[in-house]
């Protein structure tokens, strides 16, 4: 995904901003994701989220006449988050004499079995604070809409797609392989996340600007993530929430990459990012019209894609517990993200006689990247969903059953 927003960028000096500096920000941001995924320590992590998250605040500057604004909330979300998670890192070291992640979660596990208070309490706390801050969790979402509205069509990508992903990967690592089981604190993330997914979908119904929707659309798909952690620590089914999570998250980044490039690409080509300024369009850009189509029935969950896998999964788990208000969270938001989708698709396929010609901009033609790279992208997120069994059993590879 990332090489795809680069070779979006790549096509047209616009797309990267006004400022200069986007080339080296982008490999910046894309090595502190390598980073957080290689990690083996604590420090090493938190290290290469730093490095993420100062390329992606650098990236957001490189914006319009709001960027510098939307890049100054985002820095200081970032530092307060990355001081929550350093914070919880040194009471794990002063516990447990280690920064090695499963060496970690060993003495962890063995002090939270003697008798008196565990010492991963606090620690839990407060990195899932902090990881909650930089993944945009309501109520901690009020940096991300800027951010996206503020940012240059091929970091808007980056962002919504990868960045995110990055302190949510970390947060479910050492959810996973550091922290022991904490039921509370699982099932408050699980109902902060029922409330992202529809707090998310009806400000984006709300929007009238195809980013603004776009953004508040990637509040509620987190939600969806963080649904997962009351599933995670049952026994029998941790595996299976897991590989529910994890195809998640792929199928978000598969179809929100689409979404937001072919968004960007269509504000380059009109001048303007409101839905109604878009009347039309798919009659000239075809391509990209396809490439919004895919994405969206992959970030509905209509079958077929990997988003409904993702969802299936998840609704699996959650019949098989009885957990019920997760079941119709996933029905809830499948609802209204139809809505708030349907709304752009429709602007692009409407004729233009149902609409009044003066507002109707005609779109200049993109360049053929702008154009193909959210189509791969959104045939990606629909046809990932067919080989759904073993990509999933590719998931759980190494996973203590």
């Amino acid at each position: 995904m990332a090489l795809a927003t680069m070779i979006m960028a790549a096509s047209e000096q616009a797309a990267t901003g006004k400022r200069p500096g986007f080339w080296a920000l982008a490999f910046l941001c894309w090595s502190g994701l390598v980073g957080i995924f290689l990690a083996g320590d604590l420090f090493n992590a938190y290290v290469a989220l730093e490095v993420l998250g100062l390329s992606a605040v650098g990236l957001v500057a490189l914006g319009g006449s709001g960027a510098p604004q939307a890049a100054l909330r985002y820095l200081v979300v970032a530092v307060i988050g990355s001081m929550l998670l350093l914070v919880g890192i040194g009471l794990i070291y002063a516990a447990t004499s280690t920064l090695d992640i499963h060496l970690a979660g060993a003495r962890l596990a063995e002090l939270h079995a003697a008798d008196g208070p565990s010492p991963a309490t606090l620690p839990l706390i407060l990195v899932t604070t902090g990881m909650g801050l930089k993944t945009a969790l309501v109520p901690m979402h009020a940096w991300l809409p800027p951010a996206h509205a503020g940012s240059p069509p091929a970091v808007s990508p980056l962002m919504s797609a990868l960045v995110v992903k990055g302190s949510f990967y970390l947060l479910l690592r050492v959810w996973l392989d550091v922290f022991p089981a904490h039921s509370t604190i699982a099932l408050t993330l699980g109902i902060l996340g029922a409330v992202a997914v529809v707090w998310g979908s009806l400000m984006a119904l709300a929007q009238k600007h195809l980013k603004r929707i776009v953004a508040y659309s990637t509040v509620s798909q987190v939600g969806y993530l963080f649904l997962a952690f009351p599933l995670l620590d049952l026994p029998g089914h941790g595996r299976e929430a897991l590989a529910a999570v994890v195809a998640m998250a792929v199928a978000h980044a598969l179809a929100k990459a689409a979404m937001v490039t072919a968004a960007g690409a269509l504000v380059l080509g009109t001048g303007t990012d409101h839905v109604d300024g878009f009347v039309g369009a798919a009659r000239t850009e075809g391509v990209l019209s396809a490439g919004i189509i895919m994405a969206a029935i992959s970030l509905i969950g209509l079958p077929l894609s990997l988003g409904f896998s993702a969802k299936w999964q998840y609704l699996t788990v959650a019949v098989q517990e009885s957990a019920w208000w997760i079941v119709a969270v996933l029905l809830v938001g499948t609802l209204l993200a139809t809505g708030y989708l349907l709304r752009p698709i429709a602007s692009l396929l409407r004729s233009s006689d149902m609409y009044e010609e003066d507002h109707r901009i005609e779109p200049v033609p993109r360049p053929a990247a702008q154009r193909w790279v959210p189509f791969f992208l959104g045939a990606a997120s629909i046809f990932t969903g067919l080989p759904a069994a073993p990509l999933a059993e590719l998931t759980l590879l190494g996973v203590a059953p």
